[in-house]
């Protein structure tokens, strides 16, 4: 799971801000949201399932959802994410992550089925977590869940009960510059977003080559028909972001080189990554039609189907 989503995340910093039409920009987390967000986190993610749902791009992969393993964890917590969550957030510090999500989910179920399966319930200050001493889920208000680590939650209910919970200003600044259409985004401090995560070999070798050279981005995903993938590597230098660029442009054409013959879609699909380098910042544009985003998705492993398959 964890592999998957940082290959996502990878895909995703690889584009940029650019297309033809002008475009209405400022991202606004829910304010239900804020109170639970540290001041400290390095990375703050955001997905509208809701606006993702009526695209032409999600009715397509759809069914491709409904693996097994995902099946049965819905059975289990009675709360299916593909039904029962319209939008959520992720933040890290770097070491915890944790979820918050909106959503029509009925809490006393979910609840009810966590405890039935063994979690237990523990008090901190006015709320119920539902888990053990490692992870837990809380609900705050009708409609509002939060997961991650016990630790992570805990923290989250200190700083609402002390009323300092909110984006940081680093991190808003850069949310305020993405078109306000973006179901998915992903901003970050202090280097490549969730860069500490296992990952695959290739993946992680390709990473640690410029890991270091990075120090902030910002990543905005429209879907519709087809994707629209923009973003900008905020580099530590002019020299950083020299480095940066090349490496990317370096992937892509190893990845023209690989093609087989008879793969010449993908020849399009890598011919729509666009690169640019201004001063210390590199820009990368994507805006791929319905067929080349099915391409781009059906490059990114599928971890919970094949766990699935191999229950």
């Amino acid at each position: 799971m964890r592999n998957s989503f940082a290959l996502l995340l990878l895909c995703a910093s690889l584009a940029a801000t650019g297309c033809s039409r002008s475009r209405s920009t400022g991202i606004s987390v829910d304010r239900a949201f804020r109170p639970l967000i540290s001041p400290k986190i390095r990375v703050l993610a955001g997905f509208d399932l809701d606006r993702l749902k009526t695209t032409g791009l999600y009715q397509r992969h759809r069914e491709e959802l409904n693996f097994p393993l995902l099946n049965a964890s819905s059975e289990r917590i009675g709360l299916d994410p593909r039904r029962d969550i319209s939008k959520g957030i992720v933040t890290w510090n770097g070491r915890d992550s944790l979820l918050v999500v909106r959503g029509p989910f009925r809490s006393e179920v979910v609840q009810n089925k966590l405890v039935s399966s063994g979690a237990k319930r523990s008090q901190y200050g006015p709320y119920t977590l539902i888990g053990n001493e490692r992870e837990a889920l809380l609900f705050l208000k009708s409609g509002i869940a939060a997961a991650g680590s016990t630790s992570a939650l805990r923290s989250g209910i200190d700083l609402e009960n002390k009323g300092t919970g909110e984006v940081p200003e680093e991190l808003a600044e850069r949310l305020r510059t993405l078109p306000k259409d973006d179901q998915i985004w992903v901003v970050s401090r202090g280097g490549l977003p969730f860069a500490e995560l296992p990952m695959r070999s290739d993946i992680g070798s390709a990473v640690s080559n410029i890991v270091q050279f990075i120090r902030g981005t910002t990543v905005g995903i429209t879907a519709g028909d087809g994707m629209m993938l923009q973003g900008e590597l905020t580099c530590v230098s002019e020299d950083g972001a020299k480095r940066v660029r090349d490496a990317l442009k370096g992937g892509l054409g190893l990845a023209r080189l690989t093609t087989k013959d008879n793969e010449l879609d993908l020849l399009r699909l890598w011919d729509a990554f666009q690169i640019q380098q201004d001063g210390a910042l590199v820009h990368v544009k994507a805006n791929l039609s319905d067929d080349l985003s099915d391409k781009l998705l059906a490059r990114i492993p599928r971890i919970g189907t094949r766990a699935g398959r191999a229950q």
